[in-house]
């Protein structure tokens, strides 16, 4: 089969394409031929070992979608010929930048026949990133103000989506009039980057601020998030896109009785809101009441270029690998 194989850390050029063995599905596992993968910002940071040591020779990719074509033991047969999607983190799949790849079956998300797998690939890892943050983590309620960091990104787009279905309000971050755009469409307030920024979201709130940020840039954003919070209000980290987040003096959340906090999404911590993420987010992708926007479709082949755009911080929404 034909996979996207690291051989070394680096940048996006070591991701070279080679003919590896296929995978065989062991016990409690599948195996899916991939019609579509997702690319994630992550994906760049395993690249470069960003957070620990890369195995190496090594298959990037945690989430696809596909056909099963092939069942392990302790596996109901009957998954063999579904659609599915699924997000899983290496070594639990052999790697999604690859024609086939294993997944556990108690991680797989049956597809419904009218959602295309571009879309569904587009679900696993940002939709439950952003589902069980606003669910589980922050707990986001209908009276509350939320802001939104890197809005018109893929976990951006849903949070802001699946923040307003709760029913609060949300301001969004962007860095262009392009993004803004998106993050209206969604739902949100966008408002540009800028040293004011915390100055012209307290404005727009009466000068109280806001009850929650969901920040994934970090450090660069860190103060300003800080400084916006009202009363009660929390911080919660989801990523350091921008550089890893400053340790903070306790004194200087006695003032406002703030909180910080870090989102990991890691499903083995609540199975049951888990489950329940997933049969929602399929079912909302279905009905189209939750908008998972395609920024690019690009080819297997092209998981260098993939891996530049997204690192070049200009797209909006989600980047997908197609067959």
């Amino acid at each position: 089969m034909r996979a996207i194989v690291m051989h070394r850390v680096g940048g996006p050029d070591v991701l070279e394409l080679e003919d590896v063995p296929a995978p065989r599905p062991k016990a409690g596992v599948v195996l899916v031929e991939l019609q579509a993968s997702g690319v994630n910002f992550a994906d760049t940071e395993w690249r470069r070992a960003r957070y620990r040591p890369t195995p190496l020779p090594w298959i990037l990719g945690s989430e696809g979608a596909g056909v099963v074509v092939a069942t392990g033991a302790d596996v109901d047969p009957g998954w063999r010929g579904r659609r599915v999607t699924f997000y899983a983190l290496p070594p639990a799949t052999s790697g999604t930048y690859a024609d086939l790849a294993t997944c556990p079956a108690a991680a797989l998300m049956p597809l419904p026949d009218g959602l295309d797998f571009v879309t569904a690939a587009a679900i696993p890892a940002q939709g439950l990133i952003a589902y069980l943050m606003i669910h589980r983590a922050a707990r986001i309620r209908a009276d509350q103000v939320v802001l939104v960091h890197a809005a018109a990104g893929g976990v951006g787009l849903l949070a802001v989506q699946l923040a307003r279905r709760v029913g609060a309000r949300v301001l969004g971050t962007v860095s262009s009039e392009e993004k803004a755009q998106a993050v209206r469409e969604a739902g949100g307030e966008p408002l540009l980057y800028g040293g004011d920024l915390a100055e012209r979201v307290r404005g727009l709130t009466g000068g109280r601020g806001v009850d929650v940020v969901l920040d994934s840039v970090g450090l660069p954003t860190q103060a300003a998030s800080l400084s916006m919070l009202a009363p009660f209000g929390e911080l919660v980290h989801f990523g350091d896109a921008g550089g890893f987040p400053a340790p903070v003096d306790p004194e200087d959340l006695y003032a406002r009785s703030l909180k910080m906090s870090a989102f990991g999404l890691d499903e083995r911590h609540d199975p049951p809101a888990a489950a329940r993420a997933r049969r929602d987010l399929v079912a909302w992708a279905a009905d189209g009441s939750l908008r998972f926007r395609i920024g690019r479709t690009l080819s297997l082949t092209e998981a260098a270029e993939a891996h530049r755009l997204i690192e070049s911080r200009t797209t909006i929404g989600k980047l997908v690998l197609t067959r």
